[in-house]
């Protein structure tokens, strides 16, 4: 098994109710042939259930070709998909596979793919539909096996309903829709996730930490996770280097989880609600890059256009 397979397969923890019956569902759609939407905020895991469900399924032997939407530059994005003949543009010297036709016998995962234009879509729409498609540039007919799976981190029917997305296109990506919840609705999954975090920090021999001392698991679960599990993620990478013994003390966590709950709960009868949270986490990020867009972007697991957008709906300069 190689190390991806290994990594997604074993990398999908559910403790909670919600994640367990979301893997029930995940089992059966392996197995199938339609094409499976997963939809989710920012950093909670649909990467990972993509690849979860491509090596649980039959065509694990097969190549799992990802296309992240927001980072193909427009004009590009066609060539990417299709492939092109010789000639098909001033740069095409010589002919090129796109990742649609890359993907054969495999799995083609489309990541963010709310961000695909609408012409592109129009073009996506014949190729699940009919399963062929041609290059850019020429006549040939390519006839194709492929399974389509496809993740969105906001709530597609919104994006049809605002024009944004295809209806025909959504109702034939989204047979059946897979739904991860937000790490603050499923706190069961906390411990499991720091402590599989933690043991791959160890196996890198990043760290001697073997757990978490109670004050820092209990700061790990009072914390609302606006970035959810890449921000985990990403919590317990850095506790794992300042932590040189064998627990993970309060300390060595970062600022904004053993510090800014507690600042932000202060003299309130009821927790912050989810944007002031997020709203603070990003004015956080945005101090700690220096107030570089681009790298609180790549730190928030966002895009620029996104990050932009935040900061103007939350009044953050």
């Amino acid at each position: 098994m190689s190390a991806v397979a290994h990594e997604a397969l074993s990398g999908v923890i559910a403790e909670s109710p919600a994640m367990r019956e979301l893997l029930q569902v995940a089992a059966r759609l392996a197995e199938a042939k339609s094409p499976v939407l997963i939809q989710g905020e920012s950093g909670t895991g649909k990467d990972l259930l993509a690849h979860w469900l491509h090596y649980k399924g039959p065509r694990r032997d097969g190549p799992f070709i990802k296309v992240h939407c927001p980072s193909i530059p427009e004009d590009l994005l066609e060539s990417e998909l299709f492939g092109h003949e010789r000639g098909a543009f001033t740069d095409a010297r010589q002919a090129k596979a796109g990742k649609i036709e890359l993907a054969a016998g495999g799995t083609l995962f489309f990541d963010q793919i709310e961000d695909l234009s609408l012409a592109l879509q129009a073009k996506l729409l014949r190729v699940v539909e009919e399963k062929r498609f041609e290059r850019l540039g020429g006549t040939r007919t390519f006839e194709i096996d492929v399974r389509f799976v496809s993740a969105a981190r906001i709530d597609l029917r919104k994006a049809v309903g605002a024009g944004t997305f295809r209806d025909d296109l959504y109702h034939r990506l989204s047979v059946v829709p897979l739904t991860l919840p937000p790490l603050r609705e499923r706190p069961q999954d906390i411990r499991p996730l720091a402590e599989a975090f933690l043991a791959r920090e160890r196996e890198r021999r990043a760290t001697q930490a073997r757990g978490f001392a109670e004050e820092a698991m209990a700061a790990l679960k009072g914390y609302p996770w606006p970035g959810n599990v890449r921000e985990l993620r990403g919590a317990v990478e850095r506790s794992a280097l300042y932590s040189p013994g064998e627990l993970v003390e309060p300390a060595a966590l970062p600022p904004q989880v053993r510090e800014q709950p507690a600042t932000l709960w202060a003299g309130r009868e009821q927790r912050p609600s989810l944007r002031e949270v997020e709203a603070a986490y990003i004015r956080y990020v945005l101090e700690q890059v220096s107030g570089s867009q681009t790298k609180a972007a790549a730190v928030l697991g966002i895009s620029r256009k996104a990050l932009w957008e935040k900061r103007r709906r939350f009044g953050i300069p």
